[in-house]
């Protein structure tokens, strides 16, 4: 099966093809008094203004100019009305390859050009090795890589060629994260990290399903469960630590792939991939499982303690209401008693008719 493709030439465009504003020729395309002696060596309008054209390629957009390539009308003008030749003289030059190539060696060995070969691939390899571990983007990565090789003076390449690097650099950046996370584990953890995959039991989903999928509902028995989940994951044994060797941005892309990915197609993988991808699993899910408790936790010690209150304020208000009752049948006794006397009537006659027992009841809940 084809391999997918990372970058195409008009994903690159930009980079390859020099813009014809106005301000960007001006910045990339005017010539100096050191080019003007250099371009004066040349024998010949054609041959003048052909080497100008190549010398610039070579600086912007820092490629080589191909052979039959023509230059855009606009550039072209405007390189040859600082040289006072026609535009036109351009179609000559076109046709003479060798002549091309020889500019090319000589520019390349006056400014310290080189083409891209195996060494330089070496190079930018391990230059884009580290980038890959941030940047997952690959035209992004690609024009890292291609300003990184103008710094260098090393002419771009073709765009096959910059992705088989882009692809490369995110290879060996993949490997080394899969190699510091698992590469050392013994093989009691592997097995223990493989039965993530089997079923649970006479269930039909996986330990690794059922730790995905913890119950969030606040509930005694939710708590239980949660629980029972971070002691499944503490019984790998991982050390947390391995997540602090890696980018971190890394270490999430794999946490997150392995969130998404199903138990299936995670055991066809490369046993290297799988287990990082599993460490990263395990690791992330003890973060995971421990917040989830800890917040249920706090939900749960939350609503006791609403529900606490609730029934110390319920009780409080009956509490007082009888209070209230209680003072209401002795202040009516005490009002009884006192008009009695202002009358001068007898006092237990005037409270012949107030509720004894409940008085009796008052004066009990009083002492």
């Amino acid at each position: 099966m084809a391999r997918r493709r990372l970058l195409t030439r008009e994903a690159l465009a930009r980079h390859y093809e020099p813009s014809v504003d106005d301000r960007e020729i001006t910045r990339h395309f005017t010539l100096s008094q050191d080019d003007f002696d250099l371009i004066a060596t040349r024998r010949g309008e054609t041959s003048r203004l052909g080497f100008a054209m190549v010398m610039l390629y070579m600086r912007w957009p820092g490629r080589v100019l191909e052979s039959g390539e023509t230059p855009p009308a606009p550039i072209l003008s405007f390189v040859a009305r600082q040289l006072d030749l026609s535009p036109g003289l351009w179609s000559h030059y076109g046709r003479r390859d060798e002549t091309r190539r020889s500019h090319l060696a000589h520019l390349m060995k006056r400014y310290g050009y080189r083409t891209f070969d195996r060494s330089a691939f070496h190079d930018m390899t391990g230059f884009a090795m580290p980038i890959a571990h941030h940047v997952t983007q690959p035209s992004r990565m690609a024009a890292i890589l291609i300003d990184e090789m103008r710094r260098r003076s090393i002419l771009l390449p073709s765009v096959t060629v910059i992705e088989a690097l882009v692809r490369r650099a995110r290879q060996q950046a993949d490997h080394l994260v899969h190699d510091v996370l698992a590469g050392d584990l013994p093989p009691e953890t592997r097995c223990r990290l493989d039965k993530m995959l089997e079923r649970r039991g006479d269930r039909s989903a996986s330990s690794l399903s059922w730790l995905r999928n913890p119950p969030l509902s606040p509930a005694a028995r939710n708590i239980l469960r949660l629980l029972e989940r971070l002691e499944y994951v503490r019984s790998l044994n991982l050390d947390s630590a391995r997540a602090t060797t890696i980018p971190r941005v890394a270490f999430d892309r794999l946490s997150e792939e392995a969130a998404r990915i199903t138990p299936q197609h995670l055991a066809e993988l490369r046993s290297s991939r799988r287990y990082a991808i599993l460490v990263a699993a395990g690791v992330r899910l003890e973060e995971v499982l421990t917040d989830a408790t800890l917040t249920m936790m706090d939900k749960l010690l939350g609503s006791m303690m609403r529900r606490a209150e609730h029934r110390i304020r319920d009780k409080a208000i009956v509490t007082m209401r009888s209070l209230q009752a209680q003072l209401r049948l002795l202040t009516t006794s005490c009002r009884h008693l006192i008009e009695a006397r202002d009358q001068g009537v007898d006092s237990l006659s005037a409270i012949t008719g107030i509720d004894w027992p409940r008085l009796q009841d008052a004066i009990g809940r009083a002492e």
